[in-house]
This record gives C-alpha cells, sequence and structure tokens, in this order.
C-alpha cells in the first residue's frame, strides 16, 4: 500500500468514518456544489488507499472538506510541498 493511501486511510479511521460514509458525505457534498467530480465512491476511495491511485484535485478537495483537513495537508502526502 503506497504511503499517501495508508495515511488517508488512517485518517478516515480516525474519523471514524467507513468507505460508505465518505461516499454519502461526498454525494451531499457534490450536491452542494453541483459538482458530480466530488463524489467519491467506496470502490474509487479503496483504490486510492490500497492501490497506486492518485485522486483528482475535485475528489482531494471533498475529502479535504470530509476529513476537516487543510487540501495543502492532503497535498503534502503527494510529495507537493506548500
Amino acid at each position: 500500500m503506497p504511503a499517501w493511501g495508508r495515511k488517508l486511510r488512517v485518517v478516515r479511521e480516525e474519523l471514524g468514518l467507513t468507505l460508505r460514509d465518505v461516499h454519502k458525505d461526498s454525494l451531499r457534498l457534490a450536491a452542494r456544489y453541483r459538482n458530480r467530480r466530488l463524489v467519491l465512491s467506496p470502490g474509487r476511495l479503496s483504490m486510492i488507499e490500497t492501490k497506486n491511485e492518485v485522486p483528482s484535485i475535485f475528489r482531494l478537495y471533498a475529502l479535504s472538506i470530509i476529513y476537516r483537513r487543510d487540501i495543502k495537508d492532503l497535498l503534502t502526502l503527494y510529495g507537493l510541498s506548500r
């Protein structure tokens, strides 16, 4: 498992969220912003956490809101410095 996926999973688990919880939250976020690119399916999130898949900037933004983390902090997981 890549380091960034492992770290994202730890954040999710510390918040007590399941993959389905994140999916439901992303659906609400997508509806609020009227942007389907913010949706994270459970399968997609699993791929991000366990495979070498880099989320789109839209999905990373959604994760930052759902996980209550600054998007800059999440970007650093992928080697993008502040």
